[in-house]
C-alpha cells in the first residue's frame, strides 16, 4: 500500500514539474515597435496582447513602443530590443532599407523578426524575416475605383495618408489602375506614373476622361485631412471635383467635417475610403460614405500572434500573408454588415475570434500570399 501510494505521490511530482516546465517555457518577451502614434498600430497590439492573455498555452509579455516616424528611432529600438534579450521582435516599419538593416541585426542576434503594416519585399533578405502581415493596398484602392468609375466619378481630390509613402502611394495606384484598365484616358500617363508623379492637371495633354485635381496629405489623421479639404474647396470650388478620397477612416471624418462647414452635400459627392471601421459602417448606412474597404488592424494582430506562437514551438507556419479585404458600398452595407470584422471594438474581435464568427485561422485560403518572397 505504501508503495502506491509512494508511486502515485512520484507521478504527481513528475506531472507537476513538467507542467511548471512547459509554463517557464511558454514566458516570453516580445519587443513591438511602431513607426508612429496612430491607433491604427495600437490596436495591433491590443489584439497581440489579449490573444496572448487568452490562450492558456501562452504567457508574454509585450514592450509596445511607438516612435515619430524616423529611420533612426527604427534601427534605434530594434537595437535596444536586441540589446535586452528579447525573444522577438515586431516592426511596423519606417521604410524598407532600415527595415533590411533591422532584419540584418536579428538575423546576427538570433532574434525572430516580424513585420506588420507595411510591405518589405522588394529588399534582398526580405526572406530573412521570420515573418510578415500586411494588406494588398493596392487591392483597396482598386476596390474603391471600380466604384467610383461605376458611378461616373471624374475629378477626384485624393488624400493620401502621407504623399509617397509606400502604402499611401499603393492606395493611389489601385484607385488610378481601375480606370487605367477600364479604357479610361488618363491624360497621357499611365496610372503608375500618376501614382507615383502625383502630376498637376495643367501637365495632362487634354485628352483626360479621368483625373486627380488635387493632391494632398492628410497625416492619416481627421484635423490635417480637414485641413486639406477646405484648401481644396477653396482652390476648387464646389464644381472643381466630383469625388473625394480619404486613404482611411480618421481622414474621412475630417473630409465630411470640411465639407459641412462649407456648406457642401455629401450626397452631391461620391467619397471613397479604406479602412472600414465600426463608425464606416454607420456612414455607409447613413449614405454619406460612397465606398470603404473592410481593413481591420486586429486581423494583423491575431495573425502575428499565431506566427510568433508557431515560432517559438517550432511549428512550420506561412510566413508572409495577407489579410482578406471585404469592400462595402452604401447600397449593400446592410447585407454585409453582419460579416464585417470589427476594427476598433477589441473585445467584440476576440469574442468573434472564439466563437468563429470570422476567419482568423491563417491557414485558410482567404488569407493570401504576399509576392516577392
Amino acid at each position: 500500500m505504501k508503495t502506491a501510494k509512494w508511486v502515485c505521490f512520484i507521478m504527481l511530482v513528475v506531472l507537476a514539474v513538467a507542467f511548471q516546465s512547459v509554463a517557464m517555457a511558454e514566458a516570453k518577451t516580445i519587443g513591438f515597435y511602431a513607426d508612429a502614434a496612430d491607433s491604427y498600430y495600437s490596436l495591433m497590439n491590443d489584439v497581440l496582447v489579449s490573444a496572448s492573455a487568452a490562450d492558456p498555452d501562452t504567457d508574454w509579455t509585450v514592450d509596445y513602443r511607438v516612435g515619430q516616424s524616423t529611420a533612426e528611432e527604427q534601427l534605434t529600438a530594434v537595437e535596444n530590443f536586441i540589446t535586452a534579450g528579447y525573444d522577438a521582435i515586431v516592426v511596423i516599419q519606417n521604410n524598407p532599407n532600415t527595415t533590411s538593416e533591422c532584419i540584418e541585426k536579428c538575423v546576427a542576434a538570433g532574434i525572430p523578426y516580424f513585420g506588420a503594416a507595411h510591405y518589405f519585399g522588394q529588399v534582398p533578405n526580405a526572406k530573412d524575416a521570420a515573418g510578415s502581415v500586411c494588406y494588398d493596398f493596392e487591392l483597396g484602392g482598386y476596390i474603391a475605383g471600380q466604384d467610383a468609375l461605376a458611378r461616373g466619378v471624374k475629378k477626384i481630390i485624393n488624400i493620401e495618408g502621407v504623399l509617397g509613402q509606400g502604402s499611401a502611394s499603393s492606395q493611389s495606384l489601385g484607385l488610378v489602375k481601375a480606370y487605367e484598365e477600364a479604357g479610361v484616358s488618363l491624360g497621357g500617363f499611365t496610372a503608375e506614373e500618376i501614382a507615383t508623379q502625383k502630376p498637376d492637371v495643367s501637365a495632362l495633354d487634354g485628352t483626360q476622361e479621368f483625373e486627380v485635381v488635387f493632391w494632398a496629405s492628410g497625416g492619416w489623421m481627421a484635423d490635417p485631412a480637414q485641413k486639406a479639404m477646405t484648401d481644396a474647396i477653396t482652390s476648387l470650388g464646389m464644381d472643381g471635383f466630383d469625388g473625394v478620397y480619404a486613404q482611411n477612416n480618421p481622414m474621412t471624418e475630417g473630409i465630411i467635417a470640411a465639407m459641412t462647414d462649407a456648406g457642401l452635400s455629401t450626397d452631391d459627392y461620391w467619397i471613397g475610403s479604406m479602412n472600414g471601421r465600426e463608425i464606416s459602417w454607420d456612414w455607409a448606412e447613413e449614405g454619406l460614405l460612397s465606398v470603404d474597404v473592410n481593413q481591420p488592424a486586429a486581423l494583423e494582430g491575431i495573425m502575428l500572434f499565431q506566427q510568433i506562437k508557431a515560432y517559438f514551438n517550432g511549428e512550420e507556419y506561412r510566413q508572409y500573408i495577407r489579410p482578406y479585404l471585404t469592400g462595402y458600398t452604401k447600397e449593400n452595407i446592410l447585407e454585409l454588415r453582419p460579416g464585417l470584422v470589427p476594427a476598433t471594438d477589441i473585445k467584440a474581435f476576440m469574442e468573434g475570434v472564439a466563437s468563429g464568427a470570422f476567419v482568423t485561422d491563417i491557414n485558410d485560403p482567404k488569407f493570401v500570399d504576399q509576392p516577392g518572397f
